[in-house]
């Protein structure tokens, strides 16, 4: 499916922790909660904190595979997956709705 940016950072936003949040009143941009706007460099890290720090192996598995539907790079997709990609994958296997 085609998601916007604005529901794959909404989604991003639900799965961090509370030093992040989305923005009022437009809800367009994630801000660190000292009010700094989160730039779409770091969007890929943080990808990594959710991945690294809220996944268990048998959810990391399913999220490497849901991630290879998506980049179609037989497994290695994971490396050259971009955040829009790796958000939409943790989603998946979070249970988030997007």
């Amino acid at each position: 499916m085609n998601y916007t940016d604005k529901q794959l950072k909404a989604a991003l936003a639900k799965m961090l922790p509370e030093t992040c949040y989305m923005t009022q009143p437009d809800n367009k941009l994630l801000a660190w909660n000292d009010g700094r706007l989160i730039l779409d460099t770091e969007l890929l890290h943080l990808c990594w904190m959710v991945e690294s720090q809220q996944l268990v192996m048998h959810q990391y598995d399913t999220f490497i595979d849901e991630l290879d539907l998506l980049v179609d790079l037989n497994k290695r997709g994971y490396v050259s997956a971009t955040w829009q990609q790796r958000v939409e994958a943790l989603a998946k296997v979070k249970g988030i709705e997007i």
